[in-house]
């Protein structure tokens, strides 16, 4: 498929709204001094404002919108959500990082999620495979479709697929084979999860970091299933077979528990997913911003608008799989770079702002420059990075991270 072409016929479909964005936000509801709140959250609470969830733990929010137009809309859909919960916690506050707060020394003492048996049974087994402290982690997941106007176009434009679920899963399937391969760059961006508090690491099975890193979320040290489970994305019947063979073969309790970085979503579920094709991807690699009150702020879904249709316009190799191990491996060199380090990816992220440049001024589209410039920046200088940032700040002191948290939980900034 000549998706380049394609593009560049459907200009005039091409805009700020390319991409549909729903979101969720995932955070710890904490008290004034940083720890874990007691307390359960209020189900009056939960009726009364859609969109509240609770994830892993009782203390775990999720902020859940619909999908929106455009980044401008997804932000303003969160950011509304997100100020009302907040309102209606307080005096507890959401904790602004992907990595807990302090957490009780004994994990009987993490509680999870007061929700139906069937549920907290899932959770328990959550429990016993990961540990209750490694599923306390959290972050921001997107849900992108392009638009239909654009999908359809698309589809008229091309001769190689008869029908449109076809293609819209060809389609679908470039974009998540790219951006498994090349979603480093994200986390060297806005990877922001450089250390955690001693709590996190007794009775997880891993070993802390000798020195700040980039995105512990996003390494193996991070959010990851065990060993052994393999997902190939190199068509929709390999994805749904091998997913399915991992529940199967008892790696995984459902395939729910897959914590690949891309899912391949239908609204129906998994089983609607392989019967009737991808409705949608749901990127989960996204570190919270702790700078942005609603945990993401307008530059990062506007890099991620652009870069999504950056994926679509470059090309994937022949063996897509063996394509998003190198991302993997990529990605994990990255996530545990020191956060002033100039990446070792320097090179094809030269080449990918490039990409971006020749993309944006093909389709004419000066907002994609912009991201092409930020992103060239950022490479050559890692102090525009979240991590780098985070570090500036804080100095690797526990007590000036919480110190940082605090404020920021308390005073949280929103810009839409």
């Amino acid at each position: 498929m000549e998706w380049q072409q394609l593009l560049m016929e459907n200009t005039a479909l091409i805009n700020a709204q390319v991409v549909q964005i729903g979101l969720e936000r995932e955070g710890q509801r904490v008290t004034v001094t940083g720890h874990l709140a007691d307390t359960a959250l209020s189900p009056t609470l939960i009726s009364e404002l859609s969109g509240l969830q609770r994830d892993f733990a009782e203390t775990q929010l999720e902020l859940v919108t619909q999908p929106q137009a455009s980044a401008v809309a997804a932000l303003h859909a969160l950011t509304m959500l997100t100020q009302q919960v907040r309102q209606r916690l307080l005096p507890e506050l959401i904790w602004p990082l992907s990595m807990p707060p302090t957490l009780p020394r004994e994990d009987r003492d993490i509680p999870i999620a007061k929700l139906d048996a069937a549920a907290v049974a899932y959770r328990q087994g959550l429990a016993h495979r990961y540990g209750r402290r490694r599923q306390m982690l959290s972050g921001v997941h997107c849900n992108v479709s392009l638009a239909a106007s654009l999908m359809m176009g698309l589809y008229q434009a091309q001769t190689d697929s008869r029908d449109f679920t076809t293609f819209q899963n060809r389609c679908y399937l470039h974009i998540a084979q790219n951006y498994l391969h090349y979603r480093w760059l994200l986390t060297y961006l806005y990877g922001c999860s450089p250390s955690c508090s001693p709590s996190c690491w007794p009775q997880s099975g891993l070993t802390p970091p000798a020195q700040p890193v980039r995105s512990l979320r996003n390494s193996s040290s991070g959010y990851t299933n065990r060993p052994g489970v393999t997902v190939s994305y190199a068509s929709l019947n390999d994805y749904c077979q091998t997913l399915q063979a991992a529940v199967d073969n008892g790696k995984l309790s459902a395939t729910k528990e897959f914590y690949g970085q891309v899912r391949l979503r239908h609204a129906g579920g998994h089983s609607q997913l392989c019967q009737d094709g991808i409705q949608y991807l749901e990127l989960r690699n996204l570190d919270l911003n702790p700078w942005a009150g609603a945990g993401i702020d307008l530059s990062q879904l506007t890099c991620l608008t652009w870069f999504v249709l950056l994926m679509l316009w470059l090309p994937v190799p022949a063996s897509t799989d063996n394509w998003i191990q190198a991302g993997q491996h990529a990605n994990e060199q990255v996530a545990i770079e020191t956060p002033m380090q100039v990446t070792r990816q320097l090179t094809e992220g030269e080449q990918l702002a490039d990409a971006l440049q020749t993309m944006a001024t093909s389709l004419h589209q000066p907002h994609a420059l912009q991201v092409a410039q930020h992103i060239l920046t950022s490479l050559h200088d890692p102090a525009n990075t979240l991590a780098a940032r985070w570090e500036q700040q804080t100095n690797d002191s526990l007590e000036r991270a919480t110190q940082l948290a605090l404020q920021l939980a308390t005073t949280p900034h929103f810009n839409a």
